[in-house]
């Protein structure tokens, strides 16, 4: 599936941004999908809350961004469910992490027109914590995403500092200090990706996105992958942990021959 510059860019970088490996087809049906799903389910916010706004938006505008979250759109639309079996998709992540590998999430990003939420500069590790960092998320473009629809944004390498600390607590995402994790301060590099396009990237690489003032939305679907011998953090080794397996076969390691 990807070969071996691929491979040995993501894992140097952090990132690796893999383009058309939906088909024009293939992205027009999840499209107009997850048109339906927002139609019939979704809520609109303002997005993640926190004090980091203050920091990326005008005071005028701390209030009025809008988002659309979704998790696990499977629910609603049997397509999205064959997405996690994807065979580009999984197998691209076999070719990053191993053969056996054990689906986490699914969720849309969506950012409606003219006002579409900014993210701060975070790491994904803290949403979901785990106790190896084979951890890859995998975001699916469904529109052609410009750099000024608030495209996302990567701090390549930054994912060898393994997991930082972030701001968390009660009315607010987790995010990283924006007194010194911020655009000012680090670079950061846009990836304009168009419809089709996939962007691998380790859950520990800094990553953010900008408001979407364009007149099109910017829908984006994170599909969340790992080893399948991983376990989330401070989870009882007594207690199961099982979810789908996207590819390969997960062994038990108390079987006997």
């Amino acid at each position: 599936m990807l070969d071996r510059e691929q491979i040995e860019a993501y894992h140097r970088d952090g990132y690796l941004h893999v383009k058309q490996l939906f088909t024009p087809e293939e992205t027009e049906e999840l499209a107009s999908e997850m048109v339906r799903v927002i139609n019939e389910w979704g809520q609109e916010t303002i997005g993640w809350p926190g004090p980091w706004r203050a920091r990326y938006l005008a005071e005028e505008e701390q209030q009025t961004t809008k988002a659309v979250f979704m998790h696990n759109p499977h629910f609603y639309s049997s397509t999205w469910g064959r997405v996690i079996f994807h065979e580009g998709l999984v197998g691209a992540v076999q070719d990053l992490i191993g053969d056996v590998v054990q689906w986490h999430h699914t969720v849309l990003h969506a950012k409606p027109p003219e006002k579409g939420t900014p993210f701060p500069m975070h790491q994904d590790y803290p949403f979901y914590p785990h106790d190896a960092l084979d951890f890859i998320d995998c975001l699916v473009h469904l529109d052609d995403t410009p750099l000024e629809s608030g495209a996302l944004q990567v701090v390549p390498k930054s994912h060898k500092d393994g997991p930082l600390e972030h701001i968390t607590g009660q009315g607010t995402a987790p995010h990283l200090p924006t007194d010194k994790y911020h655009p000012d301060f680090i670079d950061s590099i846009p990836i304009a990706a168009k419809k089709g396009d996939v962007i691998f990237f380790s859950y520990c690489l800094i990553h953010w996105s900008n408001v979407n003032r364009t007149n099109n939305w910017r829908k984006s679907v994170r599909f969340g992958y790992h080893k399948a011998d991983m376990r989330p953090v401070n989870k009882d080794l007594n207690e199961p942990y099982n979810n789908i397996i996207a590819g390969g076969f997960k062994t038990n390691p108390s079987a006997t021959a």
